[in-house]
C-alpha cells in the first residue's frame, strides 16, 4: 500500500474532503407560501369595517409568524396619503390618524400595501 491512498483514506474517514458538509449545515431561509399570503392580504384589503380589517391583519400576522417571519424585523414603509411623504415608523401621527396613511410591508421581495381603517389594524404589524 502506498502512502497516497492511505492519506486519502484518512481524510475521507475524518470528513475533511467534503466541502458540501459545511454547506448542508447552514440554516434554511425563511419562506412564506406566496399563494396563502396573497389570499390573506386580499382579505385584509377588502375588509369593510375596522373590526374586520383588524381581524384580518392579525390573521395575516399569524400566517407570517407561523412561517418563521419575525414581524418586528419586516421592512415596513408608512406613507402619508395627503402629502405622499414617508413617515417614520414610530411617528405618533400614524396611530392618531391611521386612515391618513398607507402601509407597505416587504415579504420575500414582494410588496404588500393596505390602508388601515383603525389603530388595531396597524398594531398587528407594528407591535405598538
Amino acid at each position: 500500500m502506498s502512502v497516497r491512498p492511505a492519506i486519502v483514506s484518512i481524510i475521507l474517514a475524518v470528513g475533511l474532503a467534503s466541502p458540501s458538509v459545511a454547506q448542508e449545515q447552514t440554516a434554511p431561509s425563511v419562506s412564506v407560501n406566496a399563494q396563502q399570503l396573497q389570499t390573506a392580504w386580499s382579505r385584509l384589503q377588502q375588509a369593510f369595517t375596522p373590526e374586520q380589517q383588524a381581524h384580518e391583519a392579525r390573521s395575516t400576522a399569524r400566517l407570517l409568524a407561523s412561517s418563521g417571519v419575525r414581524i418586528a424585523s419586516l421592512e415596513v414603509d408608512v406613507k402619508n396619503i395627503a402629502t405622499g411623504r414617508i413617515v417614520p415608523r414610530d411617528d405618533p401621527s400614524i396611530l392618531q390618524r391611521p386612515q391618513a396613511h398607507e402601509m407597505t410591508l416587504v415579504v420575500d421581495g414582494r410588496f404588500y400595501t393596505f390602508r388601515p381603517l383603525s389603530r388595531a389594524s396597524l398594531e398587528a404589524f407594528t407591535g405598538r
